[in-house]
């Protein structure tokens, strides 16, 4: 059973009493009046030098005391670390949760994984305290506390500071004195583990790394214990997630430093090269630009596993492409820092390719914003790229979403939430800022507006150009065509959190933003007894209705959900939002969130791409798909500039309707000028299914047929095929799809 809740413990003994209180010193937050409250205790006076009840709790800390259950996460070791460390009456010595972070940040690229642990004997104040005149309370603040009117209690917990692995096969686990954190002095001399790998329970020394083989992928639960020199054992356990048991390794690595400085620093990363099985060397690229990592957790392993679902990355080698995954180091800085980084990759691939080749760029989710900034950035500075190719996939091009609702109620709890406290860091960073066309700003402020980074970033992109000219440019997204919404309407609630006591209540509520109207968008409430309420209530009108509008979603409100609490559940009552909206990855010129793209016959006169691929339904944000991976094989197959006519320079223009078809498709041809055209149809892989022409055409329009048939006169399957248009030497596809 969970014990009750240090806060709740402590309240209970100051209920009766409370009377005798002054009005307790003005504090907007909780956290506020508990260290108000506790200003004048001393180390001297508590013995552990931690006095657990100066926070209040999310972590549950009382279940945590060296009995080994129930498994601890490594986000609610964080929790447990940041409470005891908040807790402290003098400064730690034990470093800041910030430090520990940064250690896991490099584990991921040594390949090691530190086990943290913490243990530390902690206070609180006994039940009793008052009654016996332990405890002396004046002025709101404790002025007198004894010793007696403590207990002394403990907390033990492990946990690794990466919780997962892609390389389950073989995993590098090490206990570091450097990552034992504890109030006792030195670690325990005798460790054992149980790596839940079908071994046992082993001995393991602190420093000397362990080489663990799992056999199956899945959550793990690791066992720990310590022996002390006195004889008494703790015990503890852990989750493990083993995402899977081996991915390859990259060819080589790139070390990315720019020498275009933005803001006064430079952006630097990792450009992980993964060649096609023929080539030695870097031959036909695929450059593929990471977006926006809130924690900078992802390496190789993660945006692997990430871009290799239907087999993207694996059919795209099997036919000659090399993978360039460009990672940053930071992937929260400014984008034009980030965009110089890319432009450094550019020159590096160009260095290396022969005079006649050239290169394809993803740009994934934020991505497409450095991408694209990377290279009109060089058009712009006479700076040679040599893309063929630019795709920006579900990108924030006009603007991205987190739900406001969703950042007042991080700013409402960071001061007590570990994660909380992480995911407004993120949502406050240069990227985010100039990405969200919603940011919070004060919690009375009722304005639905974009951070002033935004608007600077906007400009500054304008002044370039907007976009690269020379690349054929093309838009891949995962936000509904056809104006479906996120299954909720504008204004709906989407979190509940609701918990009443007679000591203490908790509302931590949110809404989606109304369609123009004015609505409260969170509701955040810590309530305890006797002390002064700690409430926020955010109200917005005139705002656009971005979390429930088409576009690829994130499943933030279901992360909020499963986040672990002692007070009540959270309940997710919609788990995802508009993320990448429709209306921005495709930056169409029009401010409705809910546009009609597959009902507008000429969607691409209102982008700035040169095709677009839509899907019908909200997918995840950047999930590739059975459909898109069709879409992303054939525009790096076939995708090249347009054909331009030799006394024009009007291009060819070639368009296929119906589309999706069941009968016949009819391929109009618009033709600056006459000349020699061959028309065909091609399979995702790249074979020849059908000849539609090979002849002189005339300048104007030309309307071919084709009704679903090879050239043996058979029907073909249902799915993606790609017309392929060829004359005066370059060449034009476009897609249509077979029912």
């Amino acid at each position: 059973m969970r014990r009750l809740p240090a806060i709740l413990r402590f309240t209970s003994v100051l209920v009766t009493t409370f009377v005798l209180l002054a009005t307790p010193a003005a504090a907007d937050r909780s956290s506020d009046v508990l260290r108000d409250l506790f200003r004048d205790v001393t180390p001297n006076v508590v013995p552990t030098g931690i006095l657990y009840d100066r926070v209040v709790g999310l972590s549950g800390i009382g279940d945590y005391d060296g009995r080994g259950d129930p498994p601890v996460s490594l986000a609610l070791w964080r929790q447990l670390y940041s409470e005891i460390r908040r807790a402290a009456i003098a400064a730690p010595t034990w470093p800041p949760l910030a430090e520990i972070n940064d250690d896991a940040r490099r584990s991921e690229h040594s390949g090691e994984i530190p086990i943290a642990i913490m243990n530390f004997r902690y206070n609180r104040i006994r039940p009793d305290a008052i009654a016996s005149r332990g405890i002396v309370i004046s002025d709101g603040r404790i002025v007198e506390l004894h010793e007696s009117a403590l207990t002394t209690e403990r907390v033990f917990a492990a946990a690794p500071l990466v919780d997962h692995t892609y390389r389950g096969g073989r995993v590098t686990f090490t206990l570091d004195p450097k990552h034992y954190a504890s109030n006792e002095g030195s670690p325990p001399p005798d460790i054992m583990l149980d790596f839940s790998d079908g071994r046992g329970w082993r001995s393991v020394a602190f420093g000397v790394p362990q080489t663990v083989r799992f056999t199956s992928a899945g959550i793990k639960t690791i066992g720990l214990r310590a022996r002390f020199a006195d004889g008494s054992e703790l015990l503890s356990a852990f989750r493990f997630d083993v995402r899977n048991l081996m991915i390859p390794m990259p060819d080589d690595t790139l070390e990315i430093v720019a020498t275009i400085p933005y803001e006064g620093g430079f952006g630097t990363g990792d450009a992980y090269v993964y060649l096609a099985d023929a080539h030695a060397t870097i031959t036909d690229p695929i450059v593929v630009v990471e977006g926006f990592d809130l924690d900078n957790s992802m390496s190789w392993d993660e945006l692997y596993t990430l871009l290799n679902r239907e087999e993207l990355l694996e059919t795209a080698r099997g036919l000659g492409f090399d993978i360039i995954v460009l990672n940053f180091t930071d992937a929260t800085e400014y984008i034009q820092r980030n965009a110089f980084a890319a432009v450094e990759l550019i020159d590096q691939i160009n260095a290396i390719l022969e005079p006649d080749a050239d290169l394809a760029i993803i740009g994934a989710s934020m991505g497409g914003l450095v991408g694209r900034y990377a290279l009109t950035y060089m058009e712009s500075q006479a700076m040679a790229h040599n893309t063929r190719l630019f795709i920006s996939f579900d990108s924030p091009q006009s603007g991205a979403n987190i739900p406001l609702g969703m950042q007042y109620w991080l700013a409402f709890f960071a001061d007590l939430s570990v994660d909380a406290a992480a995911w407004l860091e993120a949502l406050d960073s240069p990227a985010a800022r100039q990405m969200l066309a919603y940011h919070h700003t004060d919690f009375s402020d009722t304005t639905a507006t974009s951070d002033p980074l935004r608007a600077d970033f906007l400009s500054d992109i304008a002044a370039l150009g907007q976009y690269p000219a020379s690349p054929r440019m093309v838009s891949i997204i995962n936000g509904s065509s056809t104006q479906l919404d996120q299954g909720y309407a504008a204004g709906a609630q989407v979190i509940e959190w609701e918990y009443d006591t007679f000591l203490i209540d908790i509302i931590g509520n949110i809404w989606s933003v109304p369609d123009a109207g004015s609505q409260v968008i969170m509701h955040g409430l810590i309530a305890i007894l006797g002390f002064p309420t700690d409430e926020a209530i955010v109200t917005v009108s005139g705002s656009d209705p971005y979390d429930s509008a088409p576009g690829g979603n994130r499943n933030s409100m279901e992360q909020i959900a499963d986040s672990e609490a002692p007070y009540g559940d959270i309940i997710a009552l919609h788990p995802r939002h508009c993320f990448i909206p429709t209306i921005s990855a495709l930056d169409l010129d029009t401010s409705d969130l809910f546009y009609d793209v597959a009902g507008d016959p000429d969607i691409l006169a209102h982008t700035p791409f040169d095709e677009v691929y839509t899907p019908i339904e909200n997918q995840e944000h950047s999930a590739i798909t059975p459909e898109n991976k069709e879409w992303f094989l054939f525009e790096v197959n076939y995708g090249t500039t347009a054909v331009s006519g030799t006394p024009s320079t009007t291009p060819v223009v070639l368009t296929g309707f119906p589309n999706p078809f069941s009968s016949s498709a009819k391929l109009r041809l618009d033709l600056p000028h006459t000349m020699s055209i061959r028309l065909g149809v091609y399979d995702i892989g790249g074979r020849k299914v059908a000849s539609l022409a090979d002849e002189p055409f005339d300048a104007g329009t030309a309307l071919v047929a084709w009704d679903g048939r090879n050239d043996a006169g058979d029907r073909v399957a249902p799915g993606v095929y790609f017309v392929r248009l060829e004359g005066d030497g370059s060449s034009l596809g476009r897609k249509l799809v077979l029912r």
